[in-house]
């Protein structure tokens, strides 16, 4: 028989049972698209976070002093330097302060570093508008793309040049309230580690010292001089600093986000998975309930010729065609709903969270020993924000491929017993059958 006839037979037969053929290819349809959506927004978060690594580069460490007064000393920044492997160290002011203007105000993370170091810290600088601010200023400021655009009603936007004040900041004299004026603005950078560009405010170091009364640092930025080199001098850092520090290297949390979401990706690709078995049971049964109805029309097609491999080779190809089908709609909806849910998420993810409250020991500018947010321990602006992880799915051929693949599989092995019981009927008990 040929494979003309046998894909017509085959389609007449599922034609025949059209709401019993359509909710089993259903229950295919949800397996491939929910192996194909979760594998790809655990491959998309992969990629925003690898990406923005790979932007701080892969031989950046970070160190941040732990405790409210823990603080690194020029002393401990030239030993630093001192160090085998060693390349640079940017030494970074950080404390918390109100941004406020004559609409209101709003909490923000102020952060001294020198302008030639910024783009180190950040990857890049991509402006919004305006322009970098002078180290030898005075009362200037770049701000985050969240702090000059707020998505909150009660926040107010900042302009360009815009004169403002930042308040509520904690000094050893007691708390003081500081003009300044913003020379440029940032561009939206999404996906951030160690330092959020888009909910903070960047200024010169002897600026941010003055500001605060203090002449040494709570966060340094080390570049080591070699990819080969940055866990052997990560191990070191830990050594000499001990408890009184965190070393956070960025080659470290590289190889742990891909270990994990390589794990997270197996998981969810498992539960999509078990859908398609599922699936097969469906299938399974579905077939051998034709095989039971059409007991008379295997014995009509067996006395005009039909041998059992004829048989046996139509009723496994209608399981066939159900993977078929609904692997196909299937990839076309783990396509569509893998863009769909990163928005359904969002808009019902916490955001309130990610401002720490006055009180806090991050709105404080320092740093809690008792919790963990992110990577490690950090105050506000050093380390992972919650609101600012933001990434698009990324849709493989491989994960196609892989998602059609087990469907096929599945409905061949689901309707290889039928198939095989159908070719083995009596063809005289077959026609006296009713």
């Amino acid at each position: 028989m040929n494979p003309k006839d046998v894909l017509k037979l085959s389609l007449q037969g599922m034609s025949q049972r059209k709401l019993r053929t359509g909710l089993t290819v259903l229950t295919v349809m949800i397996g491939v698209a929910t192996i194909i959506a979760l594998i790809s927004l655990v491959t998309g978060v992969t990629a925003s976070i690898t990406q923005s690594l790979d932007t701080i580069g892969p031989t950046t460490i970070y160190m941040s002093a732990l405790g409210p007064d823990g603080t690194f000393t020029n002393a401990q920044i030239s030993e630093i330097e001192s160090l085998p492997n060693v390349s640079s160290v940017i030494p970074v002011l950080q404390f918390s302060a109100n941004i406020t203007t004559s609409t209101g105000s709003s909490h923000t993370t102020v952060l001294g570093i020198e302008n030639s170091s910024l783009e180190s810290v950040l990857g890049k600088l991509d402006y919004l508008s305006g322009t970098l601010y002078s180290d030898s200023g005075t009362g200037q400021a770049l701000l985050g793309y969240s702090i000059a655009n707020p998505s909150s009603g009660t926040a107010p936007n900042i302009e360009l040049d815009q004169p403002l004040y930042l308040t509520g900041i904690r000094t050893s004299a007691g708390v003081k309230t500081v003009p300044i004026i913003p020379t440029g603005i940032l561009g939206e950078y999404g996906t951030s580690f160690f330092v959020d560009p888009d909910t903070s405010i960047f200024m010169p170091l002897t600026q941010a010292e003055s500001m605060i009364n203090k002449y040494s640092y709570n966060v340094l930025v080390i570049k080591a001089t070699s990819l080969n080199s940055t866990s052997a001098l990560s191990t070191l850092l830990s050594d000499i600093f001990g408890n009184s520090a965190t070393v956070l290297s960025v080659q470290s949390i590289t190889s742990t986000v891909s270990s994990i979401t390589g794990t997270l990706s197996l998981l969810l690709g498992s539960i999509g998975g078990i859908s398609l078995i599922v699936a097969g049971i469906g299938i399974l049964s579905i077939m051998m309930v034709s095989v039971s109805e059409r007991t008379k029309e295997i014995g009509i097609l067996k006395s005009i010729g039909f041998k059992q491999r004829d048989i046996m080779l139509l009723f496994l190809s209608e399981a066939v065609m159900i993977g078929v089908i609904g692997g196909m709609v299937g990839m076309a909806a783990g396509a569509g709903g893998s863009y769909i849910l990163p928005a359904i998420l969002s808009s019902h993810s916490p955001t309130a969270s990610a401002a720490p409250s006055a009180s806090s020991p991050a709105a404080r500018g320092g740093f809690s020993r008792g919790g963990s947010s992110g990577f490690g321990r950090r105050s506000s602006g050093f380390g992972p924000s919650p609101s600012s992880v933001s990434f698009s799915p990324v849709i493989t051929p491989q994960t196609l491929l892989l998602a059609f693949t087990i469907a096929i599989l599945i409905s061949i092995v689901a309707g290889a017993y039928p198939a095989w019981k159908a070719s083995k009927v009596d063809p005289i008990i077959a026609l006296r059958s009713e």
